[in-house]
């Protein structure tokens, strides 16, 4: 039974992600239960005694023990506290398991890409004909939704799911992609700009910038190792520049929204939305600042507090209380600061473990390519929906998931 699940999930997995949330997030606990299974009776433990899992066991423990203790309602924090685990065993099991070999990871990154190529097709024909190819419409004339019906966060999709086809090129030796420095050069620049404009015309400016930061990443990585033509580079570099400012001249709303106003908020950041929401859960934050409120109680916390109704009600409407929009403020407010602490300890130990092998051997694009993933996871300074939302928890897990498996599989091919 195990071993049939271990064939069918490359594929399955990613299409319920984008199609059937509730039966993805039945698939990863399904997935987290076997693997424990699996561990039970044939691979063993030693998985657990990773530094980050470890970790990440600690983070849990204080929400089930002293955050739920101190929580506004301390019975519904510990079942969310309990059910947080299943994300790095999640993980794990993705990394030991489900994609340990590279055909199972060249399975699901195929599967992966083309998914992701049919977002990107489905976002254009909504912005084409204002609804997507399932007739869903826009979610207003400057935000998009593809095929995520009334859900405006198709851009964030994007900016996350692109991470994961270019993985594999850590598996390949820097000598053999050296080989390849024109075809790289070409598809680099002519990818970059079909995924900026992708995500330029979803309206979403927090995904804008992280898929900026994510093709200035790459672009370094494939610099240092010296995998482009200079010559082309240059040339490419001018052509899509000036793409890019056609279209920004030619589509004047979208232009607006996503450069203009995102320059506007940052000048006016007090008293923009995004400022107004994160200064509601500062305020949460500063009525238990070091045990926090209780996992996944900030929305109660909020109201009680009185906000609605307040000053912040009446510049953004209802929406101030329902999750502080930021990764940071979340653990503050829910975790306090002992719980910020012991997860962003957890992110650290992941990030140096993840990073240190190819920093060692200079190898600057798979170094990228592991630094985008986790800037991308876990910027303490991004704008997000809910961290520990299921939606937004199964992408994020997923990401770390693939790249730890890829780190393990390029880790015994050099041995």
């Amino acid at each position: 039974m195990t071993a049939s699940i271990k064939n069918y999930l490359p594929y399955l997995l990613p299409l319920l992600l984008v199609f059937s949330r509730s039966l993805a997030d039945i698939t990863i606990v399904l997935i987290s239960l076997l693997f424990l299974y699996h561990s039970y009776t044939k691979i063993g433990w030693h998985w657990v005694k990773e530094k980050w899992f470890c970790l990440a066991l600690i983070f849990t423990i204080y929400c089930l023990t002293i955050n739920s203790a101190v929580s506004i309602e301390p019975t519904e924090t510990f079942a969310y506290s309990l059910f947080f685990i299943r994300w790095p065993i999640f993980a794990m099991a993705l990394s030991y398991w489900i994609l340990n070999d590279i055909q199972s990871l060249k399975k699901f990154l195929v599967s992966m890409t083309v998914i992701l190529f049919f977002i990107i097709f489905d976002t254009w024909w909504q912005f084409i004909f204002d609804q997507d190819i399932f007739g869903f419409e826009k979610y207003s004339g400057d935000r998009l939704t593809g095929p995520f019906k009334n859900n405006p966060h198709v851009g964030a999709w994007i900016a996350k799911l692109v991470l994961l086809p270019p993985m594999f090129l850590i598996l390949y030796k820097k000598l053999k992609l050296q080989h390849y420095k024109n075809h790289l050069t070409y598809t680099f620049f002519i990818v970059s700009s079909i995924l900026f404009l992708s995500v330029f015309i979803t309206g979403e400016r927090m995904a804008l910038l992280l898929i900026l930061a994510n093709i200035f990443i790459i672009f370094i990585g494939f610099v240092l190792d010296k995998l482009f033509s200079l010559k082309k580079m240059v040339i490419l570099l001018l052509v899509s520049f000036c793409g890019i400012l056609y279209f920004a001249y030619t589509f004047p709303d979208t232009t607006q929204r996503a450069y203009f106003s995102s320059i506007e908020k940052i000048f006016n950041w007090r008293t923009s939305d995004y400022g107004l929401v994160w200064q509601s859960a500062y305020d949460v934050w500063m009525q238990s600042p070091v045990f926090g409120v209780g996992l996944h109680k900030y929305r109660e916390a909020c109201e009680n507090l009185g906000i609605y109704g307040s000053s912040y009600l009446n510049a953004i409407g209802s929406g101030v209380c329902f999750h502080p929009h930021n990764i940071s403020l979340q653990l503050l407010s829910e975790t306090g600061i002992i719980g910020f602490i012991l997860f962003y300890l957890m992110v650290c130990v992941l990030t140096f473990s993840s990073l240190k092998t190819f920093y060692t051997k200079r190898l600057w694009l798979s170094f990228a390519l592991v630094l985008n993933i986790i800037f991308t996871c876990f910027l303490p300074i991004a704008s997000s929906t809910s961290f520990f939302a299921n939606k937004y928890a199964a992408i994020i897990w997923l990401l770390i998931g693939v790249m730890l498996a890829t780190n393990k599989l390029f880790s015994k091919s050099i041995k």
